[in-house]
């Protein structure tokens, strides 16, 4: 008579077999993880520039129901601007003062998300230094990681941490795009194709471009999406 054993056989994985799989585990996640992580930053980027779109336009809507049309707006400086139309409409955290080099005083305005925008607001001066006129025209630079924003406005920078917007509702630059306008992405200069965008050499947003302002427009022209061929990766 043959005996049957009641002992159950477990069959279990040897040591090459753990550190081979674990070898190609770790494989896979390094060729996964920099396309996630990209992404990630990717939507990042997407979600505070349409946000900082809409807030800050928002506040310039709700300082006309006090001040009147923007478009007739007037300001001393940068300061003065933001002491009066923009202070007490928007929600955010602190602010500092900027300047590079000889270029214009800039505020540094900290969000509650974690981004942070620089902007400028100029007159106009004649030959000896005097100021011929007030406005209220100037640049807007979102950063969607504020810590790219603290050593102030960087042009190696644009289009890929910082985002550039022009505002002149006044239209004193380029009135088509930016007349009657709040706070809208760079287009001075352009002719309204859309190619233009990317192969513009002083503005488009390309390697070889000197400034990348039109940057911004592609992105808010894909509604608010960075489109397959944008140029560089984050």
């Amino acid at each position: 008579m043959i005996k049957r054993s009641n002992k159950k056989e477990f069959k279990a994985f040897t040591l090459a077999e753990v550190l081979i799989t674990l070898g190609i585990i770790g494989i896979v996640a390094a060729m996964t993880m920099p396309v996630l992580i990209q992404k990630n930053r990717a939507n990042v980027v997407e979600t505070r520039l349409q946000k900082f779109y809409s807030i800050i336009n928002q506040s310039i809507t709700l300082a006309e129901l006090d001040y009147g049309n923007k478009a007739d707006w007037v300001s001393v400086d940068t300061q003065d601007f933001f002491d009066k139309y923009l202070k007490n409409y928007l929600k955010y955290l602190k602010i500092e003062k900027k300047r590079v080099g000889t270029s214009n005083d800039w505020l540094l305005v900290y969000l509650a998300d974690g981004s942070a925008f620089l902007v400028d607001i100029y007159g106009t001066w004649d030959a000896e230094g005097n100021q011929i006129f007030k406005t209220n025209g100037g640049h807007f630079i979102f950063c969607p990681y504020a810590k790219d924003c603290t050593e102030g406005r960087d042009g190696k920078k644009w289009g890929k941490r910082q985002f550039v917007f022009g505002y002149w509702p006044a239209g004193e630059i380029m009135p088509k795009y930016h007349k009657n306008k709040g706070v809208e992405p760079y287009l001075n200069g352009w002719d309204g194709n859309e190619e233009t965008l990317y192969s513009n050499p002083n503005y488009g947003c390309n390697s070889s471009s000197k400034n990348n302002f039109y940057c911004t427009a592609i992105i808010q022209h894909n509604g608010w999406k960075i489109p397959s061929d944008y140029p560089y990766k984050f």
